[in-house]
C-alpha cells in the first residue's frame, strides 16, 4: 500500500512538472501562485528574512533619529529612511522573483544565489524601476492622462522580469513587456487586479487582526477621546511615546513580518502571467523542451 502510494505520488509530481510549462487559465494562475508559494515555502521565507531584519532596523533607526529632531532635519531623515527601505524592498523582490521564475522552470534555487543575482541586475531593475514610475506619475499628473497612465502601468507592468530573467536592460524591460501585454491588456490588467486585491485583503485581514488583538492586549488604543482617523493612526502606526518602545517593537515587528509573509504572492502571481504570456506569444514552452 505504501509503495502504491508512493508510486501515486512520484507519478503525480512528474505530471506536474511535464505539464507545467503551458498557457494557463486565471485559476490557474491562482491556483499555482498559492500552490509554489506552500510547496517552496522555506525557500521565500529566507528571503523574506533579509527584509525582516534590516526593515525592522531601519525602522527603529529613523524613528529613534526622528524623535527630538528640528523639521529640516526629521525631513531628511524621513525621505533617506524611506529610500533605503525601498532599495531593501526593492532588492528582497527581485531576489523574490528570480526564486519564483527558477521554481516555475524547476531548477534548483538557494536563498543566497537568488538574492546574488538580484544584486547583480540590481541597478538595471531599479532604473527600469524608475522609468517606469517616471512614466506612469508623469502621464497621471493632468485628469486626461489619467487614463493614459492606468494604461501604460498595466502595459509596463511586467517589466522587471525581462531584466532579471532574460538579462534585459531598463528600457528594453518597459519595451519586452510592452511587447508581451499587447493584444491581452484587458486579460493582463484583470488577472493583475485580482492578484493585487488578493494579496492586500489577506495582508488587510491579518494586519487588522493583529493591531485588534495587540490592541486589546494593551488596553485599547488610548486615544477614545480623539477623532475617528486619529484614533486608526494610533493604531495601525503608533509611536513609541504613545505606547512606548516595547510594545510599539512588537506591533512594528508584527507589521513587517504580515507585509514580509504576503510579498512572494503577488510576486509569484506575475512570475506565472509572464512565463504564460511568453508561453502564449513565443512558445516558450517548445523553446525550453529543445534546449532541455
Amino acid at each position: 500500500m505504501n509503495e502504491r502510494n508512493d508510486l501515486a505520488r512520484e507519478n503525480n509530481t512528474t505530471e506536474i512538472a511535464t505539464t507545467a510549462l503551458q498557457p494557463m487559465s486565471f485559476v490557474d494562475i491562482l491556483d499555482g501562485m498559492f500552490s509554489l508559494y506552500r510547496s517552496h515555502f522555506r525557500l521565500f521565507f529566507r528571503i523574506i528574512a533579509v527584509y525582516l531584519v534590516f526593515g525592522f532596523v531601519v525602522d527603529h533607526i529613523s524613528v529613534y533619529s526622528l524623535m527630538g529632531s528640528p523639521p529640516i532635519a526629521s525631513a531628511m531623515i524621513s525621505v533617506l529612511t524611506t529610500i533605503v527601505s525601498y532599495l531593501i524592498s526593492l532588492l528582497v523582490a527581485a531576489g523574490l522573483m528570480y526564486a519564483s521564475a527558477q521554481v516555475y522552470l524547476d531548477r534548483d534555487i538557494t536563498p543566497q544565489a537568488a538574492l546574488q543575482h538580484g544584486w547583480q541586475r540590481f541597478l538595471p531593475l531599479l532604473g527600469c524601476s524608475i522609468l517606469y514610475y517616471l512614466g506612469v506619475v508623469g502621464l497621471s499628473i493632468t485628469i486626461i492622462g489619467i487614463p493614459f497612465g492606468i494604461y501604460f502601468a498595466f502595459r509596463w507592468g511586467l517589466c522587471s522580469l525581462p531584466v532579471l530573467v532574460e538579462g534585459s536592460t531598463a528600457r528594453n524591460g518597459l519595451r519586452r513587456s510592452t511587447e508581451l501585454v499587447k493584444g491581452t491588456w484587458w486579460r493582463v490588467c484583470g488577472i493583475m487586479l485580482a492578484i493585487s486585491v488578493i494579496s492586500f485583503m489577506i495582508a488587510f485581514i491579518l494586519q487588522t487582526s493583529y493591531v485588534m488583538l495587540l490592541s486589546s492586549l494593551g488596553g485599547g488604543t488610548g486615544a477614545e477621546d480623539t477623532p475617528f482617523w486619529e484614533t486608526l493612526r494610533r493604531l495601525y502606526i503608533p509611536t513609541p511615546d504613545e505606547v512606548g518602545w516595547p510594545f510599539y517593537s512588537i506591533q512594528r515587528l508584527g507589521t513587517l513580518v504580515i507585509t514580509g509573509f504576503t510579498m512572494p504572492i503577488s510576486t509569484i502571481g506575475s512570475v506565472l502571467l509572464y512565463f504564460d504570456l511568453r508561453i502564449r506569444k513565443e512558445a516558450f514552452d517548445i523553446e525550453m523542451q529543445v534546449t532541455d
